[in-house]
């Protein structure tokens, strides 16, 4: 074999051969983790709901007060003027004191009543509460001396909105003692309620 054909030959077999680094995979080194597998980018969290509004205080819950008033007139009791106030202390039950004027008419002459009052809500509804009032207190004659009261009325309370209802009934007052509307033209008092209630 001549110079050049050892040459060609030698070039051939080095040209034919694959390289080890081209047809080999790399080995993997003992004990390394492994590359992280690429994935869809993580969702972005939405933020909570806001809380629901607290709702408004309905009529009997404990803590909430009442204040009550009411005006009119009539011929037989002239100008008549009530006002107010009542804490529930626990739900359904409130005490409260309250006044009242009659600027007598063609019946009688002018009086007034203070009174302290216990209020109990047994039922109430989205749209109404039933309520009973026991009162006792004392009243107070223009021309008389003063006495003493005690009775309660039963009436219902129709919401106009979360804060203001109408209350609707009906009252009876006792006179005491006997002796003090023994010259009276009757010991018992009682007739409608009408009224504003105004809840906070």
């Amino acid at each position: 074999m001549t110079a050049a054909a050892l040459f060609f030959t030698v070039l051939l077999s080095q040209t034919a051969a694959p390289s080890p680094a081209a047809s080999e995979a790399p080995t993997p080194i003992p004990g390394a983790a492994p590359e992280p597998t690429p994935g869809p980018e993580a969702a972005t969290p939405f933020p909570p709901p806001p809380p629901p509004p607290p709702e408004p205080p309905r009529y009997g819950d404990r803590g909430t007060s009442e204040i009550a008033v009411g005006v009119g007139y009539s011929s037989a009791s002239g100008f008549l003027a009530a006002g107010g106030y009542r804490h529930f202390v626990v739900r359904g039950l409130a005490p409260g004191l309250e006044a009242h004027y009659f600027g007598g008419g063609s019946v009688g002459s002018a009086f007034g009543l203070v009174l302290g009052n216990l209020r109990l809500v047994p039922v109430r509804t989205d749209g109404f509460a039933l309520v009973l009032t026991g009162r006792a207190g004392r009243v107070f004659l223009a021309d008389h001396a003063d006495g003493w009261a005690a009775g309660g009325s039963v009436g219902v309370v129709i919401f106009l909105g979360p804060h203001v209802g109408l209350e609707v009934g009906y009252e009876a007052l006792r006179l005491l003692p006997a002796g003090f509307c023994a010259d009276l033209a009757r010991c018992v008092l009682h007739g409608p309620v009408f009224g504003l209630r105004f809840v906070f």
